[in-house]
């Protein structure tokens, strides 16, 4: 099975330079993560954003543990899983420079201290992470005070480096709140790159003024196909920008913004609750198909997508982690096509 994506696409992956290999002495084997060896401490990302160069350094404090001989760091490209390691003597200044980095997207570092046991010869490591693009960084602990510990931590961090998402001014994400039509069409808006686009002079929606947040978001929405809103019976046409967008709008939404062209056929459907004469049963069993949702599993065993329900702000920010996934793969065919694996799945299910 193929699909393709009819949109332009503009997001691309952080691209790291100068990749090495992990360096360590010869004779030594990894081991897993032991509680003699204490983690490193006061991981930071020390470039001052913005960095044109594309480069971020980080430092950190060494680990107090004895026979510390260096420290392995692994610099992993988001959300695409490119990753390399390289590894820094105890002896030089604690600090890491990545170069070639994207704008774009959040890079995460991770700092594992190595020691040389000397009854095996074995190493033992401990590490910590740190999540930071060019345009600044998050910090293991999370962006927002209501999101440390969260499922989706990470991508709400990756939101937040991204530029997709700022917060609310007194720090917060509120993660479990709906996500708002107009929230989505910003979410949209951001992600996409059309950073030239000027609204119109006029509002397409009865209910959305020109002097709103986010008239121009919900204008290029609209402009673009994405959303057209509800008939309002006179001819003119309402956007219900405060109302929360549900899941199956949510999945008619990304369908539709990422330009996915895909026909389920007649195999079965992949949600016990969303039969094929739903309004949007392609766009939903696209997102099945290509792991962007993996659905909710019921105590009967049965797999539901729950369409009627709204879309949380945090599983809103796993949805678009994997959507550009998705276009990343898609970008690597100049026919626009891939093969999707089946044994794949996403976790945690949403």
């Amino acid at each position: 099975m193929s699909i393709s994506s009819r949109r332009p696409r503009r997001f691309m992956g952080a691209v790291v330079a100068g990749m090495a290999l992990l360096l360590v002495p010869a004779g030594f084997t990894a081991a897993q993560a032991a509680p003699t060896v204490a983690p490193v401490t006061g991981l930071k990302i020390v470039t001052a954003p913005p960095s044109p160069s594309g480069e971020l350094s980080i430092v950190w404090n060494a680990s107090t543990s004895p026979d510390v001989i260096g420290y392995s760091v692994d610099v992993q490209d988001q959300p695409f899983g490119g990753s390399y390691n390289d590894f820094v003597p105890a002896g030089d200044p604690l600090t890491y420079t990545a170069e070639g980095l994207s704008p774009s997207q959040p890079v995460r570092f991770t700092v594992s201290a190595i020691a040389a046991t000397e009854e095996d010869g074995e190493f033992a490591s401990a590490s910590r992470s740190v999540i930071g693009n060019t345009l600044g960084d998050v910090n293991e602990d999370g962006t927002f005070f209501d999101t440390i510990g969260n499922t989706f931590e990470y991508e709400i961090a990756w939101l937040a480096t991204s530029g997709i998402t700022t917060g609310y001014p007194d720090g917060n994400f509120r993660p479990s709140a709906p996500v708002l039509r107009e929230q989505m069409a910003a979410f949209l808006f951001r992600l996409s790159g059309f950073s030239e686009y000027e609204a119109p002079d006029e509002s397409l929606f009865t209910d959305v003024a020109t002097t709103d947040t986010f008239y121009r978001e919900i204008s290029w929405l609209a402009e673009e196909g994405i959303s057209t809103g509800y008939a309002n019976g006179d001819g003119t046409r309402s956007f219900a920008p405060s109302q929360p967008v549900l899941r199956e709008q949510m999945a008619a939404f990304l369908y539709r913004a990422f330009g996915f062209d895909y026909s389920h056929g007649f195999d079965p459907a992949s949600f016990a609750d969303t039969p094929r004469s739903s309004t949007f049963f392609n766009e939903i069993e696209f997102l099945a198909l290509v792991n962007i949702t993996t659905g909710y599993k019921e105590a009967n065993g049965t797999l539901t997508f729950r369409g009627s329900q709204p879309v949380l702000r945090e599983q809103m920010a796993a949805f678009l982690y994997r959507t550009v996934g998705v276009v990343y793969q898609l970008d690597f065919f100049p026919s626009g096509e891939f093969t999707i694996a089946p044994d794949a799945p996403i976790e945690p299910t949403s």
